[in-house]
């Protein structure tokens, strides 16, 4: 987890909303640009091997 305390801006499929009960990460770098904490994203970026 980030440690976002803002308020509610994106729902897990990073579509936006104003609703709390409906706000949650979407566990993609997109979720955390959202929040404006892309520092805290804790996965590994990598290219998708089917693109070449």
């Amino acid at each position: 987890e980030c440690g976002y305390h803002g308020p509610a801006v994106a729902d897990e499929y990073d579509q936006p909303t104003s609703d709390i009960t409906k706000d949650k990460c979407s566990k993609c770098l997109s979720g955390c640009k959202f929040r404006n904490n892309v520092g805290n994203f804790g996965g590994f970026l990598s290219i998708n091997k089917l693109s070449q």
